[in-house]
């Protein structure tokens, strides 16, 4: 009877897990494909199921930061939402805190808030979007999909800050910013993930920031002909063509 109740109790405790490992398979597919809408649907049947899952946390503050990037520019929807991001990462760190993907999470919703709010009234989102991705990387085992997205965002995070002038940022804590780095970081990043449009784009923009135009030319050249493998990427891809009209 004992043995009949605690097979009974194992039974009722994996139930959540089976309800949400078919959302969860089929949200990274959707995401991949560009189907936003639909994997939020997904994912958010799956959080409803199990809300201090770390796998649907972490997967539930991507979505809302890609759900943000398609709402109008500057608008409260979109504020919201990548709010709504930084509270997801921020619980997937407390179901797992070990695990480098909250982190990842976090660094990247903190930099769309820093983005959004302007990133020098915004001095500490950075520094916590930097801190979180410089943690990534110092981690062991890291997946290599992971790490070059946490190197990613280490070099978009320099390369954005020196569109300000360094005087300017000091007294924020702001100063490490430089394209020296941003270039590092981005390079990384395109070894780990090669033929990724997002940071293809990025590793251009540092090597044109480092005065190394024919090497950002022969990047914005072979951009078209990738894969899009991201929701946005097709814009991507129009940003390039722009940026490479204007490099002489």
């Amino acid at each position: 009877m004992r043995l009949r109740l605690l097979f009974a109790g194992l039974l009722t405790a994996a139930a959540p897990l089976a309800a949400q490992s078919a959302p969860i398979a089929r949200v990274d597919s959707l995401v991949a494909a560009g189907q936003v809408v639909a994997a939020v649907t997904q994912i958010d049947q799956a959080l409803a199921v199990a809300p201090r899952d770390f796998e649907v946390l972490w997967r539930a503050s991507r979505l809302r930061l890609l759900q943000g990037d398609i709402q109008p520019e500057k608008s409260k929807a979109q504020d919201k939402l990548y709010r709504e991001a930084l509270a997801l990462a921020e619980r997937a760190i407390k179901a797992n805190p070990t695990a480098p993907d909250g982190y990842l999470r976090r660094a990247a919703a903190n930099g769309k808030v820093a983005l959004f709010s302007g990133v020098l009234d915004a001095a500490d989102y950075v520094v916590q979007a930097r801190d979180d991705a410089e943690k990534v990387t110092a981690m062991r085992g890291v997946p290599p999909l992971t790490l070059a997205s946490a190197h990613y965002i280490l070099g978009r995070t320099h390369l954005k800050l020196t569109e300000t002038p360094r005087p300017l940022r000091m007294p924020l804590g702001l100063g490490f910013g430089n394209a020296a780095d941003a270039l590092t970081h981005l390079r990384r990043a395109t070894e780990l993930r090669p033929g990724f449009v997002m940071f293809q784009l990025e590793y251009a923009r540092a090597l044109l920031a480092n005065d190394r135009t024919a090497e950002a030319r022969a990047v914005l050249q072979q951009l078209p002909s990738l894969v899009n493998q991201e929701p946005g990427d097709e814009q991507r891809k129009q940003e390039a063509a722009a940026l490479l009209g204007t490099v002489r």
